[in-house]
């Protein structure tokens, strides 16, 4: 499946479950909020077996929002990484 389709799969799900009742700034606090609880993952020597869900609802929660907003992410993934390609590396630790 690709990104934009698992975009509109799971902005559907939100959409059923009535959670589409944020601003753009509220979704993105709780895509912070998604990151708080993988770093709460990681707290120890290697990150525990929840990592993995964590990342995802971080994910999930970024792609609902590009939906939302019309947001080819697909096209813009593959844009950025372009452009860090082209970039290279900004400061290079000796």
């Amino acid at each position: 499946m690709k990104i934009n389709e698992i975009a509109a799969q799971n902005y559907a799900w939100v959409e059923r479950m009535g959670w589409h009742n944020k601003t753009p700034l509220e979704a993105l606090a709780l895509v912070a909020s998604e990151v708080g609880e993988a770093i709460n993952e990681c707290r120890g020597d290697k990150p525990t077996d929840n990592f993995p869900e964590e990342l995802a609802d971080i994910v999930l929660r970024v792609l609902d929002i590009a939906y939302w907003q019309g947001i080819d992410m697909e096209k813009e993934l593959l844009n950025k990484m372009q452009i860090n390609e082209q970039r290279g590396t900004r400061c290079r630790v000796k």
